[in-house]
């Protein structure tokens, strides 16, 4: 009986190595998470998705919550490598500033992602958020160096820093939800609070 597929692209198919297979799954998931809350993210609809065998999902996996947190893991390393300094970046506020911008474009550009997973919590469990704090903490440890800020930090400082990653992402969820914000005014404010916080750090420092 004839069938569509030619005997070169099955066995194509068939010799697609195992990273690409593991790889295929994480890309489709998260295609599949950024096209909206009412698409379907079951198993077979993301084994679907990838051109994959529906077992290949648990034998990479375990189940869909792992792969759901592969999937965030992979767009949560993006956004590391998105978040270094461009060429010509040289003082402290041009880097905080280029981190917190591309911070911000980043999230956008992966808004529907952002919101179903991260911002709703709608897919969340345990290991989707120690993703999630382990990608702000990244955040932390990468606008720390930007600002030049000496290793170890102090106590105060690593608390301090990490409110204000806080405050950056509800920030940009205030821009993303209000349309008569500009995306200078905001990082304006993110950075300016950045510095006051750096600052109220290294006073706690003196004082003591």
């Amino acid at each position: 009986m004839p069938t569509n597929a030619s005997p070169g692209s099955e066995r194509s198919r068939r010799a697609r190595p195992r990273i690409d297979r593991r790889q295929a799954l994480i890309d489709a998931a998260i295609e599949l998470l950024a096209e909206g809350n009412s698409v379907d993210i079951s198993a077979a609809a993301i084994s679907r998705r990838a051109g994959v065998a529906h077992g290949l999902l648990f034998y990479y996996f375990t189940d869909k919550q792992g792969l759901v947190a592969a999937a965030l893991a992979d767009v949560l390393s993006k956004l590391a490598e998105f978040q270094e300094p461009e060429s010509g970046e040289d003082s402290v506020r041009a880097r905080v500033e280029g981190f917190v911008r591309r911070h911000i474009e980043f999230l956008e550009r992966h808004r529907a992602l952002y919101v179903r997973v991260v911002r709703e919590g709608e897919l969340g469990d345990s290991v989707v958020e120690d993703a999630v704090r382990g990608a702000r903490a990244e955040g932390a440890r990468q606008v720390a160096a930007l600002a030049e800020l000496a290793e170890p930090l102090s106590p105060l400082q690593s608390a301090a820093i990490a409110g204000w990653t806080g405050f950056l992402d509800r920030t940009a969820d205030a821009y993303f939800d209000t349309p008569d914000l500009a995306l200078d005014a905001v990082v304006e404010l993110v950075v300016d609070t950045f510095e006051a916080v750096v600052g109220a750090t290294q006073s706690g420092t003196d004082a003591s």
